[in-house]
């Protein structure tokens, strides 16, 4: 068994640190590196341009459950990103005593650091402008990046390459990416809120070979640095001395509880931060599947003293062919070598930590932190466009049988990051995690595969629908062609919000088959649907495929999913699902005057008891509607004051919008309200030295609250200061007064 070696040196060490803050921030400038949040389900994850899972200031990967908000404490969970490596031909670079010309290079191109100590990214997008930007799409009718080609509610398109390696002339990039395996890739990440999908994010990718090097034997696979941990919590709250996010734990799980296989890499924190992490995250390679190649799972402990007992990881066989793994290195990988070889060597390893038994792996050496900054890389290959036998007997894989990518070939590799919910009740009544948050973590991996590959759907309709693997007449695999689809639910009704005094009134009778002008065959409506996973039984009256069963009518201060408090339920009569009260296409929920509040109606269904799903619902954010209640506004003033709320405004107390997208964009969504405002009227803004910043035209019949975004005539931010304002009415009533700004 291969020992440590000692190549980390302090002098290393301290180069590795000039280059960090010279080269490395010389680069900077001459790529546009982009990074956007994925928020549009429980799971939050931040994607970036250059091939790495999470990147901003805090190295958080995924926020679960996702939150901004004051008072709500944020689970980072993991960073991590694509490691893509293969065989090439040698061109020297390595040194003549290495790797001579003739001889052939192992490179390892990584977007995160597997150990940061020492290493840098070595993926970058294209360009050093906006060209580079990451892409948004969504499949939703009320999305400002509504687009018809998007896949889910939520794409993120970016491209990068590992062939950047010089910034004005010189190169950047540290000893250990020499040279570039010269390849590109295409990267789509989809995000769906429906419900057995909010805690799923999928990872589409296409990789292309854009070199001149036919590259042997390619594997793909996702890395993770596990730092789990409960930001903004006291420290000293969870364990005295420590930072949380030191103590997580990795495994494997192959099959989920109800004997499904999964083939998910997990990790948790096993003391839950004394209960505060309730959850776990898993990630599941989804393409390419075992008959095109071979999966690995292997998972290390990385110190900054590599020679320490706390940089370890177990050496497993390889299970396809019994190989004992003895080249593997023992914690964390170091070169480009070894960081192939975990890729490559077919290994499952046992569970760093038991989540049933809670006990450590008994294998880690004695005097080890047990659960020391906790790594894993699940991979697959080989993978390529061709089979080719080596025939030259001077090459080293003479005779070997070897998957070539040739020079514009492409693989495909896709992988879903998945979260496991728990109560987090439970895991404070523990101090640990819940359990049935790996229960949880399987439901939703099994449900990323159907997903992913929709069984017994003929996608490409060249007559093939998948497997019939247990030989029971029912389809279980897919037919190779991604879907990104689930059972969906009914579509959420055309909603109306309309303000009262103390009222908001909800009313959704456009779905209503007794209104006026219904189109019974327009499917965008709640009872005309028609589930595409259902088939109609051709013996029954029923079209069992109209899989429609009822509306809710739900209500939240944020618009965030998990918010929401459901105000009224109506269903269906006469059958044996749901509480029989028949549907109402009407609502009026009773609220103070100018309370904001966030509403939606959603559809839902019978559920799809063949997929394990008992019933679905609708996106609250299809028709999600914002609305304070106000009384109707008047012609003139008469005996009402007109106001301004809040007065003074003071900069992050509250008043920003809920759903601000960018902290660092706050200044483009301040919000005040003018309130008592009669309609039509118009709002002019002065300086106290009489300058105009702004007019307002309000003409809205149905409320008498006017909003200002704080910005001047040309879009600018206003200054701090007291402000003053003048409203008339077309019959010449006029009212004024005064507002402060603190910023």
């Amino acid at each position: 068994m291969r020992t440590k070696s000692a190549q980390r040196s302090s002098v290393l060490f301290a180069v590795c640190l000039l280059f960090l803050f010279g080269e490395l921030r010389a680069q900077l400038p001459d790529r546009f590196l982009d990074s956007k949040v994925h928020r549009n389900g429980k799971l939050w994850v931040e994607v970036t341009n250059f091939g790495q899972f999470g990147s901003d200031g805090l190295q958080r990967g995924a926020v679960w459950p996702g939150t901004e908000l004051a008072g709500r404490i944020a689970r980072y969970i993991t960073r991590g990103g694509m490691f893509l490596g293969g065989v090439v031909p040698s061109d020297g670079t390595a040194g003549p005593d290495l790797n001579p010309v003739g001889d052939l290079d192992t490179l390892v191109a990584e977007g995160p650091s597997a150990w940061s100590v020492v290493d840098f990214r070595e993926m970058f997008p294209h360009h050093q402008d906006n060209r580079s930007a990451i892409v948004v799409k969504s499949s939703l009718l009320t999305s400002s990046f509504y687009s018809p080609d998007a896949v889910s509610e939520e794409d993120f398109i970016s491209v990068y390459t590992d062939t950047f390696l010089a910034v004005k002339g010189a190169r950047f990039v540290p000893p250990k990416h020499q040279r570039a395996l010269g390849i590109e890739v295409i990267e789509k990440s989809y995000q769906f809120s429906l419900p057995f999908a909010e805690d799923i994010i999928f990872f589409d990718l296409v990789v292309k070979n854009i070199g001149k090097n036919y590259i042997r034997n390619f594997y793909a696979g996702f890395f993770a640095d596990n730092d789990m941990q409960c930001v903004g919590q006291p420290q000293d709250n969870l364990r005295p001395g420590t930072a949380g996010q030191t103590d997580d734990a990795t495994g494997f799980m192959v099959v989920n509880s109800t004997g499904d296989t999964v083939n998910t890499a997990w990790a948790v924190e096993p003391d839950g931060d004394y209960g505060c992490m309730a959850g776990v995250l898993g990630f599941r390679v989804l393409r390419p599947t075992a008959r095109d190649g071979k999966v690995s799972f292997n998972w290390w402990m990385s110190d900054t003293d590599i020679n320490s007992k706390d940089d370890w990881g177990p050496v497993t066989p390889n299970i396809y062919t019994g190989d004992p793994n003895l080249r593997d290195p023992i914690g964390s990988p170091q070169t480009d070598p070894e960081k192939y070889i975990l890729m490559s060597n077919g290994s499952f390893d046992e569970p760093q930590f038991d989540p049933i038994r809670k006990e450590f792996n008994p294998n880690i050496p004695g005097g080890a932190a047990p659960n020391d900054n906790s790594r894993f890389l699940i991979s697959f290959g080989p993978l390529g466009s061709r089979d080719s036998t080596i025939a030259d007997p001077n090459d080293k894989m003479f005779g070997q049988t070897v998957k070539i990518l040739a020079p514009g070939d492409s693989v495909l590799f896709t992988y879903a990051v998945i979260g496991g919910e728990g109560d987090g009740a439970v895991a404070a009544a523990l101090r640990s995690f819940d359990p049935a948050s790996f229960e949880d973590l399987g439901r939703n991996a099994f449900m990323a595969g159907i997903m992913f590959d929709n069984p017994g759907v003929d996608t490409d309709g060249d007559g093939y629908a998948g497997d019939d693997l247990n030989g029971d007449g029912i389809i279980d695999t897919g037919d190779l062609v991604p879907d990104f689809k689930g059972p969906p639910p009914p579509p959420s009704p055309p909603l109306k919000a309309i303000p009262g005094d103390r009222t908001v009134t909800l009313d959704w009778s456009a779905a209503d088959p007794n209104s006026p002008g219904y189109n019974a065959n327009d499917p965008s409506l709640p009872l005309n649907f028609k589930d595409p996973f259902i088939s109609d039984d051709p013996n029954t009256p029923e079209d069992e495929s109209k899989d429609f069963e009822g509306f809710r009518v739900i209500r939240s201060k944020t618009g965030i999913l998990g918010s929401f408090e459901v105000l009224a339920e109506f269903d269906l009569a006469d059958n044996a699902i749901g509480r029989n009260t028949g549907l109402a296409f009407k609502y009026i929920d009773h609220v103070p005057n100018g309370e904001e509040f966030q509403y939606a109606v959603v559809s839902f269904d019978r559920g799809a008891p063949s997929f394990g799903i008992e019933t679905l619902e609708s996106s609250p954010l299809i028709n999600l509607t914002k609305v304070a209640a106000s009384p109707l506004p008047a012609s003139t003033f008469g005996d009402k004051r007109v106001w301004v709320e809040p007065n003074p405004y003071i900069e992050r107390a509250g008043f920003e919008d809920f759903q601000l997208p960018d902290q660092r964009a706050i200044e483009n969504f301040r919000i005040i309200d003018f309130v008592n405002v009669p309609s039509p009227s118009t709002i002019r803004i002065f300086t106290v030295d009489g300058d105009l910043v702004q007019t307002l035209e309000h003409n809205n019949s149905n409320s008498s609250r006017a909003r200002w975004n704080l910005l001047t005539r040309n879009t600018r931010p206003i200054a701090s200061g007291i402000y003053l304002f003048a409203i008339e009415t077309p019959s010449g009533d006029r009212q004024v007064g005064r507002f402060v700004v603190v910023k």
